[in-house]
């Protein structure tokens, strides 16, 4: 099952919503809450990582767009691989939200959208990030010259940061609506 998944404290907060007085229920809800807004703070603090990172790589670009900083290519992938991997785990949220709050309505909806959105931006920043690095690499011959591979990952990280905004908005709805 999906629960298998969760982290060992959220299910526990959820089973005990669901089998003792609303008191309990409520400061499972804050619990949960808090949890989902320390995640979103997180992945906003690894967004600006990942904005950062790649300001860095740009900067040391030369006038055909190539870097030979191997450490900044890899510091931007690591920040990429970082913060795929946090929004991975805030389905997690999801699943214990609708487990505590029931099926959600709307709200889920918009954020399973929201979701959706997220993995689709993030797999354009990455494949973009692979676009430049084979562009960027001079021992493979590539059909795309790396300041042209450069333009289309810049595009994928503002609409990653543009995603963020509103999926930030989202579960602050969906949290509205479990209060």
């Amino acid at each position: 099952s999906a629960f298998g998944l969760c982290p060992s404290n959220l299910i526990s907060q959820t089973e005990m919503a669901k089998s003792t007085p609303t008191a309990n229920s409520e400061k499972a809800a804050t619990a949960l809450d808090s949890e989902m807004m320390t995640h979103q703070a997180e992945m906003n603090d690894l967004l600006g990582k990942l904005q950062k990172s790649f300001e860095a790589l740009a900067a040391v670009t030369d006038t055909r767009g190539h870097t030979s900083d191997k450490a900044l290519l890899k510091a931007h992938e690591a920040d990429i691989t970082a913060l795929r991997n946090a929004v991975r785990e805030h389905k997690l949220f999801l699943i214990a939200d609708i487990h505590h709050c029931g099926s959600g309505g709307k709200q889920a909806d918009l954020m399973m959208v929201h979701q959706q959105q997220m993995k689709a931006v993030l797999y354009d920043v990455v494949d973009t990030f692979f676009t430049y690095e084979t562009a960027n690499d001079t021992s493979i011959d590539s059909s795309e010259p790396a300041e042209d591979a450069l333009t289309p990952h810049r595009a994928a990280l503002k609409e990653l940061g543009d995603a963020s905004v509103q999926h930030d908005e989202a579960m602050k709805q969906m949290m509205k609506r479990c209060a």
